[in-house]
């Protein structure tokens, strides 16, 4: 008997710590709740009917909320006609209920009759806490559901090569003149348009207007094959103009460059590239895992973003899903954003434009010192250079208060690189520095004396825009562009009804199962029915633990499992039954119905693992969550079905009650005793 105490023993083990890891109703205790300063209020009568008229109601709640709460609102937006969701920067409990009921009484103010609702799928709350290490929770099952579950975002993101050409044409002879047709009396523009220059020409007499060098240049592009929808060209002085394209390798890039250099030296003899150098990036082979990394930063560190699916596809695509997300297109200007910080020393000619006394500063126009000229920002980002980079610096980024209530992002450069930094800073005392995220100018300071490594990015940021900073900066830059080649978003209705249905659906099948397992085998089929049970458990704590994500299709497979998770036990115990009608003793046809039953059961099982198996591997996403729970099914259910099954019976057999043939379903012979004692 002492085999039948381990093997209760190691069932009882199996389902305590399955239940523990499916629903986790222990677990640390939390370093601190996190603030929930997101409120929601419905309004007695809609707001708005179309969906125009829901964005312009939420722009002006918006307003009269911001009035009153300032800064600290992060955003106001109508779900539906009748319910509005706010959200604030509270930090502390504190802060958030002063917040919610601020925005409660403006609220009610203009809108009688309104009222504060409870957010749905709020954070678990523990019920008891052991010391400061562990905490009692409500159990609540630890698989991970997917968008059509849950809703949220779906996103493709196309990765895509990109080459910059800057061409410089002489001095003396300007390549473009800045004033567009629309300046132009009609006779001039007529004229211009008559006389636009053509590609095929050696020579061009005269400037062109910047939408006929565009079209030039692209023509050049188009003759070698380049699609002209990836080709950029902007004018950036009269003597100036850059070009991009998306070239796939250095070669087709070299060659690029030399057909419209071509093109320019013959219309403006002295034309050429600045520097002789092109700055290019490709897509190679590891690109697509780079930036999978960087927007899996970026993911993390975002903490309205819970358990997101980052995934490559291919060499250029990187697939995102973002279950419930709260405010999508916020996490998607995250995503697209390069985040490439520049540091660059502005040439000593140009000076920035005066701040207008709060402490803002327009940086789209500066001045030439010599000719007193306004230049545009992007000619002196173009004739600018980028001394340092973001890759120079540490994952640090934080944060701060700056000179009054402004809010500035802190920074520090790399331990090999701060030297560097203090030698450049020394040699440039007096010169402008401009701080350039993507491109754009975020501050343009004097430097006064050498910096030691460590500095801040002012830019009169909100306390969104300062942490959105604060994170792209910690994640680092993407190594190449991203475009957006789909996004798709289901609404968290959709995932409701679809979990409500298909929970239906599940407890439904488990109770058919269960009631037919006991009505045909009886006493064996009430036993299969609690290895059912363990099935389920463990089941639930390998997806847990695997970090399967549940989908629709994933259900699918899970109800699939039920009935296959019981198929070898209606083999076991149809053989049972047969060495029972043969004569055997229950103990014999127990242990004959088990072997004869696990050759069909292996074919069986290996056929469907070898399904699974080519479905995951050829399927799509969905497909693939559904061959997950499919092969995890079959590889748990063979323990259970048989091994766990077969423990519970052989226990049964050898008891006084398992003597009794009509406890198996099989007719009792006539004149035989029920109960018989066991043979030893």
């Amino acid at each position: 008997m002492g085999r039948f105490k381990l093997w209760i023993i190691t069932i009882v083990a199996l389902f305590l710590v399955g239940f523990l890891v499916a629903f986790a109703p222990i677990r640390p205790v939390p370093k601190g709740f996190q603030v929930q300063s997101t409120f929601r209020f419905s309004f007695p009568e809609p707001v708005a009917g179309a969906q125009q008229d829901l964005e312009s109601a939420s722009g002006q709640v918006t307003a009269e909320l911001r009035d009153k709460l300032g800064d600290e609102l992060s955003y106001a937006k109508f779900l539906t006609p009748t319910m509005l969701e706010v959200s604030t920067f509270a930090v502390t409990e504190e802060v958030a209920t002063q917040d919610r009921e601020t925005a409660f009484e403006t609220l009610e103010a203009k809108y009688p009759g309104v009222k504060a609702e409870p957010l749905p799928q709020q954070g678990d709350r523990p019920l008891y806490t052991l010391g400061n290490v562990l905490a009692i929770y409500p159990p609540s099952p630890q698989i991970r559901l997917g968008l059509d579950l849950q809703g949220g975002a779906h996103v493709v993101l196309l990765a895509k090569p990109e080459t910059t050409m800057s061409f410089v044409g002489p001095p003396e002879r300007p390549m473009v003149s800045l004033t567009t047709a629309e300046e132009q009396p009609a006779e001039g523009a007529a004229a211009a348009a008559e006389a636009a220059p053509q590609p095929a020409q050696q020579s061009v007499a005269g400037t062109q207007t910047e939408e006929e060098i565009r079209r030039s240049i692209i023509a050049v592009l188009e003759r070698m094959g380049t699609d002209p929808a990836t080709v950029e060209v902007e004018t950036i002085s009269p003597t100036r103009i850059n070009v991009v394209t998306q070239a796939e390798d250095e070669a087709a890039a070299k060659a690029q460059a030399a057909a419209i250099l071509n093109y320019l030296q013959n219309a403006y003899p002295g034309a050429k590239i600045e520097n002789d150098k092109l700055d290019s990036v490709f897509l190679e082979k590891g690109t697509a895992e780079k930036v999978r990394n960087v927007v899996d930063r970026r993911l993390y560190a975002m903490s309205d973003v819970r358990e997101p699916i980052v995934q490559t596809q291919g060499q250029d695509r990187i697939i995102v899903e973002l279950p419930g997300v709260r405010d999508p297109e916020r996490v998607l200007d995250l995503l697209g954003t390069t985040a490439q910080l520049q540091f660059c020393l502005i040439p000593d000619r140009y000076e920035p434009p005066a701040g207008d006394g709060m402490g803002k500063t327009d940086y789209s126009l500066w001045t030439d010192k010599f000719t007193r000229q306004t230049v545009p920002w992007k000619q002196v980002y173009a004739e600018s250079k980028a001394e340092f980079t973001g890759r120079d610096l540490k994952s640090n980024a934080r944060v701060q208060p700056g000179q009054g209530m402004d809010l500035v992002v802190g920074f520090e450069l790399r331990n090999e690189q701060k030297e560097n930094f203090r030698r450049f800073t020394a040699r440039s005392v007096g010169r402008y520095m401009a701080i350039v995220l993507d491109g754009e100018p975020q501050m343009a300071p004097v430097i006064r004396s050498e910096i030691p490594g460590m500095g801040i990015i002012e830019g009169n940021f909100s306390p969104q825009e300062a942490r959105d900073l604060e994170l792209l900066l910690n994640a680092g830059a993407l190594p190449v562009p991203l475009e957006m080649a789909e996004n798709r978003t289901v609404s968290a209705t959709l995932g409701a009804d679809s979990i409500r249905q298909s929970l239906i659906a599940g407890l439904v099948g488990i109770a058919l199962v269960i009631l037919f397992m006991a009505v045909f085998y009886r006493i064996p089929g009430m036993l299969a029915d609690v290895a059912l049970i363990l099935y389920l458990v463990l089941l639930s704590a390998v997806l847990s633990m695997a970090g399967a994500t549940l989908t629709l299709p994933g259900i699918a497979g899970f109800i699939m499992s039920l009935g296959m998770a019981v198929d070898a036990n209606i083999l076991i115990f149809e053989r049972l039954k047969e060495e029972l009608y043969a004569g055997k003793s229950p103990r014999s046809a127990v242990v004959a119905g088990f072997d004869r039953a696990w050759a069909a059961i292996l074919d069986a099982n290996v056929t469907t693992l070898l399904s699974a198996s080519v479905l995951y591997f050829l399927g799509t996403s969905s497909i693939k969550s559904f061959a997950v729970v499919l092969f995890l099914g079959v590889v748990v259910h063979l323990f259970t079905a048989v091994t766990v099954s077969r423990w519970f019976v052989t226990m049964f057999a050898h008891t006084r009650y398992g003597q009794t043939l009509s406890h198996y379903g099989v007719p009792q012979p006539a004149g035989a005793k029920t109960g018989a004692a066991p043979a030893k």
